[in-house]
């Protein structure tokens, strides 16, 4: 199959997975006129839905070199549309976020993004393998030490500062490390600005 093919069926599948949680919220009527935490949520979540259909068609307009950095942005707006959808009904019920969802979120949409820097700089410049794995170990250790550490199940200092570690090794790595060598030297003007907008 095609990937234009996979696109026609991908975009109206990824619209209509939204559905059940449009038909949920339509039927549920604890979404009080001043509870600004859950409209959030849902301008959120209708917002990333948006950015997912545009990503997926706008991969029929570009050059194939960039149809897999807009799908992995894709997929990052879907995975975090559906937590969201999800957190918000969680947030009317209860009142509470808890912190399993957030990081469930973004144990999946953070890696992904990490994906997504790597492909942009493999599509106009020479990058080893090696960056894109120390970029993704950077983001779980931060993801993981996180977790860890606002669950309570590790002294939430330590949990901090683990985090920390991982973040800060990704700024390196995107400011001073091959990441941002390579972006310096060989992408273009256009790619540059993109990539100095992402790591912003």
């Amino acid at each position: 199959m095609s990937f234009n093919k996979i696109l026609k069926y991908a975009v109206p599948a990824t619209l209509l997975s939204s559905l059940p949680f449009a038909a949920s919220a339509a039927q549920f009527t604890g979404l009080a006129a001043g509870d600004f935490v859950g409209m959030s949520f849902w301008l959120i979540s209708m917002a990333l839905v948006a950015s997912t259909a545009f990503f997926f068609l706008e991969t029929q307009r570009v050059s194939a070199k960039w149809k897999t950095s807009l799908t992995v942005s894709g997929l990052v707006t879907l995975v975090a549309a559906v937590h969201y959808f999800y957190m918000r009904d969680v947030w009317v019920s209860t009142g509470t976020s808890p912190t399993e969802f957030r990081y469930i979120d973004w144990l999946i949409t953070v890696p992904l993004l990490m994906v997504e820097f790597y492909i942009i700089l493999r599509a106009c410049t020479a990058i080893s393998g090696g960056c894109f794995w120390r970029l993704m170990i950077g983001s779980i250790v931060m993801l993981v030490g996180g977790y860890l550490g606002e669950a309570g199940y590790i002294n939430a200092t330590l949990g901090f500062v683990i985090g920390m570690v991982g973040w800060i090794y990704i700024l390196y790595e995107i400011f001073a490390g091959e990441a941002g060598k390579a972006n310096a030297s060989d992408a273009p003007a256009s790619v540059q600005s993109a990539f100095s907008t992402m790591r912003c």
